[in-house]
C-alpha cells in the first residue's frame, strides 16, 4: 500500500478506536452542499473522501464526541513529515447524540479545505485561538477553536503528526471578552465554569 492508503487505515482502523472507542456507524462524508453553500468555485473529488464520526460516550468520557477524518490524509507525501497532511483533525463534544455536531464539523472541514486551497483569500488554516462566526442558536453565536480538555492533544501515524483542534460553542459576551482578554483566557474560564469544553446549543454564559 501507499503512504496514503497505510496512514489512512491506521488512523481510522487503530488510532481513532483506541483514542475515542467505538467510532459509530460509519463515515458521515462532506457533500458537494455543503461546499456549495461556502459559495465554492470548485471541488477537489479527494474532498468528499473526508467526513466526521460519530463516538458515543464510554467509560473513559461522558460525552458524545464528534471527530473529523481526512484533513491529516497525505495526499501530496511520498515520505513521512513532522505533520500529516494539514496536520490537524477537528473534534466537537457533545452532552447528547447530535447530528448538528456533525454539521458543524462538515462546514468546518470545508472552509478550512477551500482555505487551503486559496478560495477563501489568504490560505492560513483555522488553528487554535481562532474564533469563527458560527450561529448555532440565539445563545451560541460564535465557534473557539481550543486544545482538548479531556482528550488527547495529538497523535502520531506514520505520515505524521496530526493535533486535534477542540470546537467549543460560545456566547456573545464571551466572543467579545475573547477579544478583549484572549482565546486561552476565555478556554480556562470555561473550563473552570463549566468543568469542560462541551458544546451545547443552549447554555448560560460564564461571562
Amino acid at each position: 500500500m501507499s503512504l496514503l492508503e497505510e496512514a489512512w487505515e491506521e488512523r481510522e482502523d487503530v488510532v481513532y478506536p483506541k483514542v475515542f472507542g467505538d467510532t459509530g456507524p460509519g463515515l458521515y462524508p462532506l457533500t458537494n452542499e455543503v461546499f456549495e453553500q461556502l459559495d465554492a468555485t470548485s471541488v477537489d473529488p479527494r474532498w468528499l473522501t473526508h467526513g466526521v464520526f460519530q463516538s458515543p460516550p464510554n467509560d473513559a468520557r461522558n460525552t458524545w464526541a464528534y471527530v473529523t477524518s481526512g484533513m491529516s490524509n497525505p495526499w501530496e507525501s511520498e515520505e513521512p513529515q513532522d505533520y500529516s497532511g494539514f496536520g490537524v483533525e477537528f473534534v466537537i463534544e457533545t452532552e447528547q447524540e447530535a447530528t448538528w455536531a456533525i454539521n458543524v464539523l462538515h462546514t468546518l472541514m470545508a472552509y478550512n479545505l477551500l482555505l487551503a486551497s486559496g478560495q477563501m483569500g489568504e490560505p492560513a488554516l483555522l488553528d487554535y485561538g481562532d474564533r469563527i462566526p458560527f450561529a448555532l442558536s440565539d445563545d451560541i453565536t460564535a465557534m473557539l477553536i481550543a486544545p482538548p480538555f479531556q482528550l488527547p492533544e495529538s497523535v502520531d501515524i506514520q505520515s505524521g503528526r496530526v493535533d486535534f483542534l477542540q470546537i467549543v460553542g460560545i456566547t456573545a459576551s464571551e466572543l467579545t471578552f475573547a477579544k478583549e482578554t484572549s482565546s486561552e483566557v476565555l478556554t480556562d474560564k470555561l473550563i473552570e465554569e463549566t468543568g469542560g469544553l462541551v458544546t451545547s446549543k443552549m447554555r448560560s454564559s460564564v461571562i
